[in-house]
C-alpha cells in the first residue's frame, strides 16, 4: 500500500524534513520531491546524500504525479499552496499540511472543493532549532500527531496516510479542527506568546549593566526556550488562531490578575495552594503517550462519503 509511492513536499525546514527523512529510511523506492523557492544548500546535500529524489524551482505539472503531498510552510502560505495544487493534482491525491491551526485550511479546502483530497495534519514535535539541517527522522518518535480528515474524507486516503505516518514513530490520534485549534492554543500558542513576552520583559527592564541578561539561567532559560521559534511561523500561527488565543489569552490573564490580588492582600493559603494545584496537576501530566487514547480516537469512523 506505500510502496513506490510519489511523495511531494512544498517547503522542507525541521519538520517535514524529519518526516522525509523518516520515509525514507523505512522505504527507500519512495519518490520524494520537494519544492523550494531559492536554491538552498542544505537541500541540495540532502539530494546529494539520497534522502531526496529531486528539487523543484516552481509548483507545476511535475507535482501532478504525486500520490502524497507534505505542505510544511508557514499556515498562511500553506494555503496559498493549495490553491496552486488544485489544478495540478489527480483524484486520488492526499494533500496534508503539518501547521499547529488547522481550522483556516480546513475552510480553504473545504471553498475550493478540496475536502475528497485534504486531511489537515499536525506533528506535536519539534525543537527550537529550525531547517532541515537540524531535521531527524527519529524526531517525531514517541509523539502525538494529529490528524484532522473532513467528512469527505474516504477510509482509503485516510488508512493511505495511516500506513505512511507509522515509520515516524509518532501515534496518530484524529481530532475534530476546531477542538483541536483550541487544545493547540492553550497548550502551545499562548505558552510560546507568554515565553516571548517574558523575555521581552526582562529585556526591556533589564539593568544598565546587563545583570538580568547576565544572570539568567536555570528555570528562566526553561520556560522561556521556546522563545527562539521562528518569528515568521509564530506571527503567521497568531493570526491563523486568534480566536482561540484571544480565548484562552483572556482566561490567562485573568489568572494573573487573580493572582497579583492574593499576593498584594499577602493571602497566604491561597498562595500556597496555588503552587500546590499547578505542581499537582504538572505531576499528573504523562510522560509516554497513551495508547489509550490513539485508539479511543483512531478506531473512530471519519464520517467520510
Amino acid at each position: 500500500m506505500t510502496k513506490n509511492l510519489n511523495i511531494g513536499f512544498l517547503g522542507l525546514g525541521l519538520i517535514g524534513g524529519s518526516i522525509a527523512r523518516a520515509i525514507r529510511s523505512a522505504f527507500p523506492d519512495t519518490r520524494i520531491q520537494v519544492y523550494t523557492r531559492r536554491k538552498n544548500p542544505d537541500l541540495e546535500q540532502g539530494v546529494k546524500d539520497g534522502i531526496l529524489s529531486g528539487l523543484l524551482y516552481d509548483i507545476d505539472s511535475e507535482l501532478s504525479s504525486c500520490d502524497i503531498i507534505f505542505l510544511c510552510a508557514p499556515v498562511l502560505k500553506n494555503i496559498e499552496f493549495l490553491h496552486l495544487l488544485k489544478p495540478l493534482i489527480h483524484e486520488n491525491c492526499i494533500i496534508t499540511d503539518v501547521g499547529s491551526v488547522k481550522g483556516n485550511i480546513h475552510r480553504a479546502a473545504r471553498d475550493l472543493g478540496l475536502e475528497h483530497n485534504f486531511i489537515g495534519g499536525h506533528p506535536m514535535a519539534g525543537s527550537e532549532k529550525t531547517g532541515y539541517a537540524n531535521s531527524s527522522a527519529a524526531l517525531l518518535e514517541n509523539s502525538y500527531y494529529l490528524l484532522t480528515p473532513t467528512p469527505h474524507t474516504s477510509d482509503t486516503k485516510l488508512q493511505l496516510l495511516l500506513s505512511l505516518l507509522q515509520c515516524t514513530g509518532s501515534k496518530c490520534v484524529i481530532v475534530d479542527p476546531e477542538k483541536h485549534d483550541n487544545i493547540t492554543a492553550a497548550i502551545s500558542h499562548v505558552p510560546h506568546i507568554i515565553a516571548a513576552t517574558l523575555v521581552n520583559m526582562v529585556r526591556e527592564n533589564d539593568t544598565p549593566e546587563g545583570f538580568m541578561k547576565a544572570f539568567a539561567a536555570g528555570g528562566f532559560k526553561d520556560i522561556t526556550r521556546i522563545a527562539s521559534s521562528s518569528p515568521e511561523m509564530w506571527e503567521n500561527i497568531c493570526l491563523s488562531n486568534k480566536d482561540s488565543i484571544d480565548h484562552f489569552l483572556e482566561l490567562y490573564i485573568k489568572s494573573l490578575e487573580t493572582f497579583l490580588k492574593l499576593l498584594r492582600e499577602e493571602n497566604n493559603e491561597s498562595l500556597r495552594n496555588t503552587f500546590l494545584d499547578a505542581g499537582t496537576y504538572r505531576d499528573s501530566i504523562p510522560d509516554n503517550i497513551s495508547d489509550k487514547l490513539t485508539n479511543n480516537f483512531t478506531d473512530k469512523k471519519t464520517g467520510a462519503e
